[in-house]
């Protein structure tokens, strides 16, 4: 069914399957009456098998409402001319040259002469002129969640145990639905119904999309022995709120982990539905510091490891099974927070430059150093303000470590002395390493 001003092309859909040919018209009747009533002027309606043929009496019809009868929308397309339809300029000369006028002549032609005179182009034109209309104007209604529910009116629950024995069996009419499917659901939620008219929600989550239905049964149980209920329970009803595809990974026969990494997955993920996000991933930022670079986010799904692991064209550069070829490098190690060091320095010109630092193993002689490099922000925030100077330097053992002096930890009024040593904690901070 379409809707649409007369002698303009744009329309308003309707989908009218499964209604009578009196019924299809008067729903169009009635959205005719609620457009005027908007202010739409000028308001016309098709009803048709096809979606060409609505078009056509929505926007060139004679009368308000033209409803075309089942099996006729070819020969009412027929009476209009080419013009009607959108087609390419460059088909108008086509078919003046060979005398096609109107949707009847060109429909009447065989599909083998269209493309032979005018090109494959005009075939879609040609169908359009034979009601042969491919477009799926409504795109098909997905089914419905898996769910189940029961209610009971005689009685009222007020036993773990029974309700229970009660959410077993929904849960597994919807992992036995899931299963047919070769879906598996990461979210159910279940409502219970209580004696006081109130609706009692519980979100159940699993680390990964299972079907399984014990693994479904012990969270349940789990969750269920957390929960407190305001009334006894007189209904219960459980719908999957978040299906996806189970994951099926091949194995590598290669792998020494294959023959544990369904029973390692099976352990992180009873630890993930019992402990909550245990699994993270890292996420930087543009800070300056590097110990505050970086911070640590629940990994929700596999797909975000496989996204920062995927090359932005979407096609893995390296075969399953294989490592990619890297270089010989140092790699910085940072240490959990900063360890505090006593560091004995020498002036260099406008600054200070370590000679050589303390920490739990002893005293370590610098050899070489380079720096500073100074990084700062944050003046306006005194309790969170910093100002470092990191120096990269070599120990006598050939050991590259990165400290850093904290000036806001300076005592005020202190002047630097050749060859001073700071106490430990007070000023200078071994950051990390590279090994």
């Amino acid at each position: 069914m379409a809707i649409g001003k007369a002698g303009e092309q744009g329309v308003i859909w309707a989908d009218a399957h499964g209604f009578s040919v009196h019924g299809k018209a008067a729903l169009a009747a009635e959205l005719i009456v609620i457009l005027e009533r908007r202010g739409i002027a000028n308001v016309h309606a098709g009803v048709a098998d096809t979606p060409v043929a609505a078009q056509l009496a929505a926007v060139y019809g004679a009368r308000r409402l033209v409803v075309v009868p089942p099996g006729t929308d070819r020969a009412y397309v027929a009476l209009f001319p080419l013009t009607t339809l959108h087609h390419d300029p460059r088909l108008r000369p086509l078919f003046f040259g060979i005398g096609v006028t109107t949707c009847g002549e060109l429909a009447a032609l065989d599909r083998e002469s269209i493309e032979v005179r005018l090109g494959a182009t005009a075939v879609p034109l040609w169908r359009l002129a034979r009601a042969d209309d491919p477009r799926l104007i409504f795109s098909s209604t997905p089914p419905d969640a898996p769910h189940a529910s029961l209610d009971w009116v005689e009685y009222a629950l007020k036993d773990p145990m029974r309700l229970l024995f009660v959410l077993n069996n929904l849960i597994e009419r919807i992992c036995t639905t899931l299963a047919t499917t070769g879906e598996g659901a990461r979210e159910l939620t279940v409502e219970f119904a209580l004696t006081n008219t109130q609706v009692h929600i519980e979100v159940i989550r699993a680390a990964r999309a299972t079907a399984n239905r014990r693994t479904w049964g012990r969270i349940t149980r789990a969750r269920l022995e957390r929960i407190t209920l305001a009334a006894a329970v007189t209904g219960i009803t459980v719908h999957a709120s978040r299906i996806a595809e189970r994951e099926a990974p091949q194995g590598d026969l290669f792998d020494k982990g294959l023959a544990s990494s369904q029973s390692t997955e099976d352990a992180v993920a009873r630890l993930i539905e019992d402990q909550g996000d245990v699994v993270v991933v890292p996420q930087n930022s543009a800070h300056p510091l590097l110990d505050e670079r970086t911070t640590w986010v629940p990994r929700t799904s596999v797909d975000t490891v496989r996204e920062r692991l995927t090359p932005a064209n979407g096609y893995a550069t390296v075969a399953t099974g294989s490592r990619a070829p890297t270089r010989p490098q140092l790699l910085l190690q940072l240490a959990p927070a900063p360890l505090a060091i006593s560091v004995e320095t020498a002036p260099r010109r406008d600054h200070l430059v370590p000679v050589r630092y303390r920490d739990a193993n002893g005293w370590h002689e610098i050899v070489n150093v380079a720096g500073p490099e100074r990084v700062s922000g944050r003046h306006w925030d005194a309790d969170h303000a910093y100002a470092r100077e990191y120096f990269r330097c070599v120990t006598k053992q050939g050991v590259l470590v990165w400290i850093f002096r904290d000036a806001n930890a300076r005592v005020p009024g202190t002047t630097a002395r050749t060859h001073a040593s700071t106490p430990a904690g007070n000023r200078w901070f071994l950051h990390g390493w590279w090994d």
